[in-house]
């Protein structure tokens, strides 16, 4: 992994992820970032960024949204949603959606740094506080064959 953008419509956290980005990970290169989720989704798809980290409640397309129309084009990407809106139907759309990761915003600068490490190595990461959802709706039959924003 080499590139990351940022989708996240509150300007002080995208200011805060840019700034731990670049201490934490000197060898990732920041492309960009928006606080618009249309503009998000234009710049990545011009961009092809290795890793998006993506809040789900955004103006114009919301970061489901973007994990479903980005995993599509570009199968290999790696989205990490960073959300304070865990609920299970957003956290069922996201793991449908094969979202790499996902985490809480309260969760802490530590567990953003390990999200970003496993998703690095091709790994999946979920806060604690969800991963026991993740692991009930794996476990469920399969009741849609695409996600919701499919076309």
């Amino acid at each position: 992994m080499k590139t990351v953008y940022i989708i996240e419509d509150e300007e002080i956290l995208r200011d805060l992820l840019s700034t731990f980005i670049a201490t934490t990970y000197p060898d990732l290169e920041l492309l960009g970032m928006t606080g618009d989720g249309g503009e998000g989704i234009e710049k990545c798809i011009e961009l092809a960024p290795d890793l998006v980290i993506v809040d789900i409640q955004l103006p114009e397309v919301n970061g489901l949204e973007i994990l479903h129309r980005l995993k599509s084009n570009f199968p290999k990407i790696k989205i990490l949603i960073f959300s304070g809106k865990t609920t299970y139907q957003s956290v069922k759309i996201a793991v449908n959606g094969k979202a790499d990761g996902f985490i809480n915003k309260i969760s802490g600068i530590e567990e953003l740094e390990q999200a970003i490490n496993a998703v690095s190595k091709g790994e999946e990461f979920f806060s604690p506080d969800i991963r026991d959802e993740v692991a009930r709706i794996r476990a469920e039959p399969p009741g849609r064959s695409r996600p919701p924003f499919a076309r």
